[in-house]
């Protein structure tokens, strides 16, 4: 049984949204305090996570009996009605932990609606990718999108709701942007993993992928007030995160020139596991290399269990 669920809401990829989540936290408040709201955010964003894994199985349950039998929901491994039920629960849970995350009370942070409102945003979002969005052009929209409000559910607690100013600052929300970007090009190259052979979704996916690399190399800079951040935002971390990028966009370039479903698969399982080693550098950015660290330490668990589990 814990196998099947494990498949379910693909364990090993649960391990990205804790570094996301994680790691914009730590770079607005360079460090993990106050605790409650860090561990509630964090436990928010897994939870929606874990939710639009499960609801995704929900509304393919008719393809996957013909396409994926062996998929626990058509296995038989796993009820529709008990995934049904533990998908929206789910759901419903973190916007519950969001929004627990900006009302409890800590000393030097205000009282904020703010993570209420991504987590409600982020979970309208998961509903509608995995629903009407799927099967269409939107697709790569919509999933950047839940990453882009992933991003910002982990900065939300930090920030209140204030009439006439805006919701983030530039730079975070450049960081957020820059996650979507680049979750977005791998999405787009992901739509021939099954089938392979050519196709422009492979092209335009890598120079999206590319893109988005650039903006989190980048996206730092639009912060006047750097004061307390631990690695120089015009030399350093581009060139941190422009190492980081490289394999992805290689394993990309691989699998343009030979698209094989092997190499698109294996390009699209490097590209979400670098999500993490990417968040932990802003991690370390905020916070200093100690918290940077642990964020990428979050690959060990997640590279050995997709030995296990399915990415995709």
């Amino acid at each position: 049984m814990f196998h099947a669920w494990a498949q379910l809401i693909r364990l090993p990829n649960v391990f990205t949204v804790l570094a996301d989540v994680s790691a914009a936290f730590l770079l607005v408040h360079q460090g993990p305090t106050p605790i409650s709201r860090f561990i509630l955010i964090v436990l928010a964003g897994v939870a929606l996570y874990w939710a639009g894994m499960i609801l995704n199985d929900i509304f393919d349950v008719e393809q996957d009996r013909k396409q994926r039998p062996r998929r626990p929901i058509p296995a038989g491994l796993i009820p529709l009605g008990q995934a049904k039920t533990v998908g929206w629960l789910l759901l419903l849970a973190g916007i519950g932990f969001a929004t627990a995350a900006g009302r409890i009370p800590a000393d030097g942070v205000p009282l904020t609606w703010l993570p209420a409102v991504v987590g409600l945003a982020l979970a309208v979002m998961i509903v509608a990718y995995d629903g009407p969005l799927k099967k269409t052009p939107l697709a790569p929209v919509a999933m950047g999108g839940c990453r882009v409000l992933s991003f910002l559910l982990g900065a939300s607690p930090c920030f209140a709701i204030v009439a006439g100013t805006p919701l983030f600052e530039k730079y975070i929300w450049g960081i957020a942007v820059g996650f979507g970007i680049f979750i977005m090009g791998i999405t787009t190259m992901a739509r021939r993993e099954a089938t392979g052979g050519p196709s422009s979704n492979l092209q335009i996916g890598l120079l999206i992928t590319a893109l988005g690399a650039g903006v989190l190399a980048f996206a730092p800079q639009l912060n006047a007030n750097q004061a307390g951040w631990k690695i120089q935002t015009d030399s350093l971390f581009p060139l941190m995160i422009g190492m980081i990028a490289l394999p992805v966009v290689m394993r990309g370039f691989r699998a343009v020139q030979d698209p094989t479903p092997i190499k698109i698969q294996t390009a699209i399982r490097v590209g979400i596991f670098t999500i993490i080693p990417l968040a932990a550098s802003y991690a370390f950015l905020g916070a200093g290399p100690a918290w940077g660290l642990a964020v990428f330490a979050l690959t060990i668990p997640s590279l050995y269990l997709s030995l296990r589990f399915r990415v995709t």
